[in-house]
């Protein structure tokens, strides 16, 4: 009896102390007064494990009373046995809910430790159906937490396993997306924009038009190395770096050989781009060929400093 009784005590704490507004705590505390039985009934059957029961019952008293509060808080017994019992679908669905319909009735950081939990539970097919893993769902539960709690309980860690999982999901541009809103709150991440700045440099390899991508990689990988020149990272970053300035150094040269050829001949364009590309990447192969097609090319021997700006394309 003394344990039933300090039970009604901690529920009756849990449902009042989060509003302001007395008539909303008279009406919690009179439903809960005459739903008594059934919450003993259905504590005591989440105590013996029979959770299915126990949130069966839990449901039955949201639906009995009109206080907020203790909507909640009967929904988050439901929801945490639901949990227990490893339905892990129908626990996330009212953890949602509740998040959406009672924001200002629920203990945030402990809904927020049961949804990275399921999350990861998602992650490795644990408590979902036959096992099969769902890391589709498993990034809905991390947006979850980091759209619907409040920035106290989000952590890094949330957003870096969300940006780890869209890589793995091959969903690189919403990656990006949360590395940046991450460096928007701490700009001196280097970690994070070294992972940035990798990604980026993958993704400018599978199709970059104007070069944008490659670019900011490389803007990333050098500030990272300058906010940490020891980290893990940064003899990727150094290779970035380099391969960087080849592929677009070829870029540069591609252009000028382009428009060397007759159907395209213009001569100014092209020694714009051989100069430049020796002035910009001169150790790279490349500017080793522009130097040769330079020299070897008499029309093209002018120096570029000395081109008009209204013969330039």
């Amino acid at each position: 009896m003394k344990q039933f009784v300090l039970v009604l005590l901690l529920v009756v704490t849990t449902v009042t102390a989060g509003t302001a507004f007395g008539a909303d705590k008279d009406a919690a505390l009179d439903d809960f007064v005459a739903n008594q039985q059934l919450l003993q009934d259905a504590t005591e059957s989440e105590k013996q494990g029979e959770y299915k029961r126990a949130a069966k019952l839990f449901r039955k008293l949201g639906d009995k009373t009109q206080s907020p509060q203790l909507k909640a808080a009967y929904q988050l017994r439901q929801a945490d046995c639901f949990f227990a019992a490893r339905k892990v679908r129908k626990a996330l669905s009212l953890y949602k809910d509740l998040i959406e319909r009672y924001p200002l009735y629920i203990p945030y950081e402990h809904v927020v430790t049961q949804l990275r939990s399921l999350a990861e539970s998602f992650v490795d097919g644990d408590g979902t159906f036959l096992g099969l893993r769902d890391k589709t769902t498993a990034i809905e539960t991390y947006e979850l937490i980091i759209q619907g709690a409040p920035s106290i309980h989000v952590s890094l860690a949330d957003r870096e396993r969300l940006a780890e999982l869209l890589v793995n999901e091959r969903r690189p541009e919403e990656a990006i997306a949360v590395y940046q809103a991450i460096l928007k709150q701490d700009a001196k991440l280097a970690r994070i924009r070294a992972d940035m700045a990798l990604l980026l440099f993958d993704m400018s390899k599978r199709g970059d038009g104007d070069g944008s991508k490659m670019r900011l990689a490389v803007r990333q990988a050098e500030m990272a190395l300058q906010q940490e020149p020891s980290q893990p990272r940064s003899r990727e970053l150094l290779d970035l770096i380099t391969q960087a300035k080849q592929i677009q150094a070829q870029r540069d040269l591609d252009k000028a050989l382009f428009y060397l050829k007759p159907a395209h001949k213009s001569i100014v364009s092209a020694r714009r781009y051989l100069n430049d590309l020796i002035r910009e990447y001169p150790d790279t192969p490349a500017a080793q060929e522009a130097r040769r097609i330079l020299e070897s090319t008499p029309e093209l021997a002018a120096d570029a400093i000395a081109i008009p700006a209204s013969d330039q394309n």
